[in-house]
C-alpha cells in the first residue's frame, strides 16, 4: 500500500507544482502559495515518489524515497511557522492552508514508510503477493 499512496501524494504534489510554474508570484485559488521554491520542492518530491510507486524496488528504497519528500514537507512546515516568507525563499508569503498541506503530506509519508509490505501496492495481497481480484 505504500506504493499506491506515494502514487497518490505523487500526483497531488506533482499537479500542484506543475500548475505553479504558470501562476508564479501569486496564491492558487487564493489560498495556496505558488512560488518557484516550493514549485521545485513540490516536483522534486514527486519524482522520487513517483518512483517510490513505479519502480522495482526493495523495501528499503521504497521507504527512503517516500521518507525524503515526508522529511521535506515537515522542514517546509516547521520553517514555514517560524517564517511565512521562508526566509525570501516564498516571497509570496505561506498561508494556513500550506501549513495544513506540509504537514497532511508529511503525515501522509510517515504513514506509508511504517506500513508493513511497502513493495506491495493497493491492489495485491499481502500473504500471497498476488493480485486480490481474481478471475473464474
Amino acid at each position: 500500500m505504500t506504493k499506491s499512496i506515494a502514487l497518490m501524494l505523487a500526483m497531488i504534489v506533482g499537479g500542484h507544482g506543475l500548475i505553479g510554474l504558470f501562476i508564479e508570484g501569486e496564491h492558487m485559488l487564493g489560498i495556496f502559495t505558488v512560488d518557484i521554491a516550493l514549485d521545485v520542492v513540490y516536483l522534486g518530491s514527486a519524482a522520487l515518489l513517483l518512483a517510490a510507486a513505479l519502480l522495482p524496488a526493495s523495501a528499503l528504497t521504497i521507504r527512503i524515497l517516500v521518507a525524503i519528500p515526508g522529511l521535506s514537507f515537515l522542514v517546509l512546515g516547521l520553517v514555514g511557522m517560524a517564517d511565512p516568507q521562508l526566509f525570501g525563499a516564498a516571497p509570496t508569503g505561506l498561508t494556513l492552508m500550506d501549513e495544513v498541506i506540509f504537514f497532511a503530506q508529511a503525515g501522509a509519508c510517515a504513514v506509508a514508510v511504517l506500513l508493513k509490505n511497502p513493495h506491495l501496492t493497493l491492489w495485491q495481497d499481502d500473504a500471497t503477493g498476488r493480485g486480490m481480484v481474481h478471475s473464474q
